[in-house]
């Protein structure tokens, strides 16, 4: 049962940095740091629309991740 418990705390942690590292890719697409739009061919009025999308599901990742962790 506690190998259980660490896998679980492992796969929470990380699965809590990739949505924190998702959500600051979000930003940096959004307010367009690095010229970033320009290389991934994204229009900047689209930019918003793929913010919204990368935090509902960057912010589910992080909750599951935290409820992972203190499970």
């Amino acid at each position: 049962m506690e190998v259980r418990k660490i896998v679980s705390k492992v796969v929470g942690a990380t699965q809590s940095g990739i949505g924190v590292l998702a959500i600051i890719l979000a930003y940096i697409l959004y307010y367009n740091l690095f010229d970033i739009q320009r290389m991934l061919n994204a229009s900047a009025q689209n930019a918003p629309l793929y913010m919204l999308l990368l935090l509902i599901f960057d912010l589910l990742s992080v909750i599951s991740g935290l409820f992972l962790i203190y499970e």
